[in-house]
């Protein structure tokens, strides 16, 4: 695997700040709340982990966080955006923050591709959606995509740009659709489950093209999973949730070797053993 990533903005202020965030479904019986008092922060550089058992309500807070809620509502708190509030803003206003300065990605790359256009049209369609971008001949973009799909380690790039979707394996299009997410520099990039169902080979491909794109983009990441192995290897700090609330947030050492909650430790103790979540890419 690759070695375990580290912030390279350490020091930097919170590009994210989430405080008090509470998120329910109405009905006749009035709102139920499924996420409750969520506080987390996410600085420039950092992989943050969220991490937690199937229905502790991580997707639901990935979409909050684009707000992308509906059925679901924000009730209470705040979400930050370099000390911009999203809370506030309206769907209109969210749409152009959307693939720009915070970017969602979730876990079936064959579903975000068009299957009647080539690779090289879609890279494209992203990368001069911009409004500078948008004034530049489009060749001059060929060489930047093709380098970066290489820096993800999809070989003969020139080629394969001239293919179809359905002509790439699901791993190729995961990291497509990476290289596609962070083209727009965004200053957020939230990505859910996007390991999930990869065989280990294209997983840790996957995790190693994270890791090189976010090093190059000053972009903080949230990696959201299930599977403890990955938040061990690749992140820099671990949330964990649990009934839709954040029970802990540490350091990759401290929630692997030193759990504090109960919960937590649970967690961990389920999936630990020889080559478990505590021995796995640290030294």
């Amino acid at each position: 695997m690759p070695a375990r990533s580290s912030s390279i903005f350490p020091a930097a202020a919170p590009i994210l700040r989430v405080d008090g965030l509470t998120v329910g479904f109405g009905g006749t019986a009035g709102t139920q709340d499924v996420l409750r008092d969520i506080h987390l922060t996410l600085r420039p550089g950092e992989i943050l982990g969220l991490v937690g058992e199937s229905g502790s309500g991580k997707s639901l807070l990935a979409r909050s966080l684009v707000r992308l809620e509906s059925p679901a509502r924000i009730g209470a708190g705040s979400i930050l955006l370099d000390g911009n509030e999203l809370c506030t803003r309206t769907q209109r206003e969210m749409e152009d923050l959307r693939g720009r300065a915070i970017t969602l990605v979730l876990q079936h790359p064959e579903r975000a591709m068009d299957p009647v256009f080539k690779m090289q049209s879609q890279f494209l369609e992203v990368w001069t959606s911009g409004q500078d971008n948008a004034r530049r001949p489009r060749k001059r973009f060929f060489p930047i995509i093709q380098d970066m799909l290489r820096s993800v380690g999809i070989a003969d790039a020139r080629r394969r740009c001239r293919q179809y979707p359905h002509q790439w394996s699901r791993g190729m299009l995961q990291r497509a659709q990476l290289v596609m997410a962070f083209s727009t520099s965004p200053a957020v990039l939230i990505l859910d489950e996007v390991t999930s169902a990869l065989d280990p080979t294209v997983c840790l491909q996957t995790l190693d093209a994270i890791t090189r794109l976010k090093k190059t983009r000053r972009t903080g990441v949230i990696l959201i999973t299930h599977d403890l192995f990955v938040a061990a290897e690749i992140c820099d700090r671990v949330a964990v949730m649990h009934q839709g609330r954040i029970v802990e947030t540490g350091a990759v050492d401290d929630i692997f070797d030193r759990p504090a909650h109960a919960y937590t430790r649970r967690l961990v103790s389920s999936t630990a053993g020889p080559g478990g979540p505590t021995g796995v890419g640290r030294s």
